[in-house]
């Protein structure tokens, strides 16, 4: 076993690196800026706690691979059970997805409930320790090694600052982190990619008045640009309580009164939402979140020192409204826990080569996010043939997985990260698509199309 490494950030990320490397160092020391969480509630310095987090399936089984037995808790503790095809009503380019029963069942909670869970896990690890109320500084690069040695940290309460060796440094800070600042500071630069989808997302909880439970267990509005430029999206958590969220790009202005959340919600292309509203009453405030942009932050194409890895949104920070990036940050932990149960650490291009590893992993999600961004006409970007193409494809796969149980099976296997993008280029999906099918079915069912409410 190596002695020490260091994870800076005790988010979701940090909790997840840090137990996937407990059985290769005997010390793990996670600096974390914020208090001691004494409570199952939505942290500070973390906002985006008050609203919904989707685990995808590809995160619930990295996760499960890190953490046995996690899920059964999560379950144990209220945790709700879905079946995506079946409890999902998903609206998306003019159309609702046909329920079904399939493969896909997933838990969902609450980002507080998850990372509490976490929590009780990592305090039960006897060699991770968490050093609260530190604040990282900067990396202290081993020049003659080209290597990172340890991190100069700061005590929020002593303002006490002191160097911490070690022979590997994580970053999983989030989006604040510092990690191109301080490799700048060595004249290491890292290119970053920035889309500016200006997104607002507006989160109140509720409960129903009464015991008639919708008979969903998510109800998901997809903005379909330039169409429908509106997003909303109801989640069934823990505690009989459902999360319900409003999305809007490109400088939106976000609900902030009672009587602007059911305004907003008018504004939607079908009503579902607004009758939901009406049958449930709050019970917490809203909760305003903005993120200028997305950004995937190119660690793979730099030369980053050995002994420095950058995870989780600190490496790339994806639209939230995908829900990817706890799943992404998950796949990107297992990925180090299984490099080193077959293989001893290299100070010799180990950096480098996770880098490329999960910047393949990022990929996916990524290019989904972004091809659906540029089709707002105020969102710039890269509007390349191939850009377009994609935007032509997956609308038509998007449409005509409203109608083709196959179709939507593939759709949803790629969007939950267990199997890649090709899986929606079979040669079914190609003749579904070329052949026009969708409309030939979308007109039997117009002959019997019933109400948005009636669905």
């Amino acid at each position: 076993m190596m002695e020490k490494v260091i994870v800076i950030g005790g988010s979701i990320a940090g909790k997840l690196v840090a137990k996937a490397l407990s059985h290769t160092f005997r010390q793990v020391i996670i600096v974390e800026a914020g208090q001691r969480w004494k409570e199952k509630a939505p942290r500070k310095r973390v906002p985006q706690s008050y609203h919904p987090h989707v685990l995808l399936k590809g995160g619930e089984e990295a996760i499960e691979k890190i953490f046995p037995n996690l899920l059964d808790q999560l379950k144990e503790g209220g945790s709700v059970v879905n079946n995506f095809t079946r409890d999902l009503k998903w609206h998306h380019f003019g159309f609702w997805k046909q329920r079904f029963p399939g493969e896909l069942v997933m838990l969902q909670q609450s980002r507080p409930m998850l990372e509490w869970q976490l929590q009780h896990h990592i305090d039960q690890v006897s060699n991770i320790t968490t050093r609260y109320e530190t604040m990282a500084e900067q990396l202290i690069l081993d020049h003659q090694r080209n290597k990172i040695s340890g991190v100069q940290v700061r005590s929020l309460k002593t303002r006490r600052e002191e160097v911490l060796l070690a022979d590997m440094v994580v970053d999983a800070s989030g989006f604040g982190s510092k990690s191109i600042e301080w490799l700048k500071s060595y004249g290491i630069k890292v290119r970053e990619e920035k889309v500016w989808i200006q997104l607002f997302y507006a989160t109140r909880l509720f409960r129903l008045k009464n015991r008639d439970r919708p008979d969903w267990c998510n109800l998901l509005i997809s903005p379909s640009f330039p169409e429908n430029p509106y997003g909303a999206f109801i989640q069934t958590i823990e505690d009989n309580r459902f999360s319900v969220t409003f999305s809007g790009y490109a400088n939106e202005r976000a609900p902030k009164t009672n009587e602007e959340f059911f305004a907003y919600a008018k504004r939607l292309p079908v009503t579902d939402v607004l009758q939901f509203l009406e049958q449930v009453e709050p019970v917490s405030e809203m909760k305003i979140y903005n993120i200028p942009y997305q950004v995937r932050r190119r660690f793979d194409l730099a030369d980053v020192p050995e002994g420095f890895l950058v995870v989780g949104d600190a490496h790339c920070r994806f639209d939230p409204v995908f829900g990817q990036g706890i799943s992404v940050a998950a796949m990107e932990a297992l990925e180090l826990q299984s490099y080193f149960k077959y293989y001893a650490y290299s100070d010799k291009g180990f950096t480098k080569t996770f880098h490329q590893k999960i910047s393949k992993l990022i990929a996916t999600p990524w290019e989904m996010a972004i091809t659906e961004a540029f089709r707002h006409p105020d969102i710039n970007g890269n509007r390349s043939l191939m850009q377009s193409f994609k935007q032509w494809y997956s609308k038509k796969v998007y449409q005509l997985s409203a109608f083709d149980p196959e179709v939507y099976l593939r759709l949803i296997r790629v969007m939950n990260l267990i199997r890649p993008p090709f899986h929606l280029f079979h040669p079914k999906v190609w003749f579904a698509i070329f052949a026009n099918r969708k409309k030939k079915i979308k007109n039997q069912i117009n002959a019997k199309k019933p109400t948005s409410y009636e669905r």
